[in-house]
């Protein structure tokens, strides 16, 4: 993976792939020539959410994170809706959007009740707890979410939900200047102030891939 290339750069690598121009995507996404010219590093949710819709077999993390391969596998549609929407399993714990709390919670999935994700990729749901997120993320919001492999590569600056032995937090993530033990935390709220977590206490990492505000259980 090229450390230095940037959403921009992958859409552009797409649409050559798709043989589709710059006028053509601004057109389909509802967006003028300009706006595609003038993109940065990366993109709003609800354009990546947009995007997912029109190109159903583009690889949402390689776009936005340069992990894996431009396309999805066969292999890795999530079960669908008839409308659409991608059914991923609720799990009956919160990540909390504030100090680490004092339990870690393993859960079957089969005791899960399923929802629908807007986006395909995610693999579970989780409830988010708090006020340490504000404004970015709202107490109440339902997170989907797709583990990562932390050995790997970690999408520095971006919010995670992290499975601690101490609880589960969601946060945003840098590297630590405790050296490679550590991960340094962030939250958006300013009241909360920033700490380091140890990766030995950590059990997993997991990448947000969509937010919900109301969701349906079935």
């Amino acid at each position: 993976m090229n450390q230095n290339e940037t959403v921009k750069d992958r859409l552009l690598q797409f649409l050559k792939a798709e043989k589709i121009s710059k006028a053509e995507f601004a057109r389909r996404m509802g967006v003028s020539v300009a706006y595609v010219s003038a993109m940065r590093k990366s993109l709003p949710e609800e354009k990546v959410i947009h995007m997912s819709e029109i190109f159903p077999t583009l690889n949402r993390d390689w776009l936005l994170y340069g992990e894996g391969e431009m396309y999805l596998a066969d292999d890795s549609e999530p079960q669908c809706k008839e409308n659409g929407e991608y059914l991923i399993p609720l799990l009956p714990v919160k990540a909390y959007a504030g100090n680490l709390q004092e339990y870690s919670t393993g859960v079957m999935l089969s005791d899960c009740d399923m929802v629908a994700s807007p986006v395909k990729g995610g693999e579970l749901a989780i409830p988010i707890s708090g006020d340490s997120m504000e404004p970015e993320i709202h107490n109440g919001t339902i997170a989907a979410i797709r583990r990562i492999n932390e050995r790997a590569f970690i999408p520095w600056g971006n919010p995670m939900v992290i499975d601690t032995e101490n609880g589960v937090l969601v946060k945003v993530v840098y590297p630590s200047d405790k050296g490679d033990d550590y991960i340094a935390v962030h939250s958006y709220n300013p009241r909360y102030p920033d700490f380091h977590i140890p990766v030995s206490s950590i059990y997993g990492l997991y990448r947000i891939v969509a937010y919900m505000l109301n969701v349906s259980t079935m």
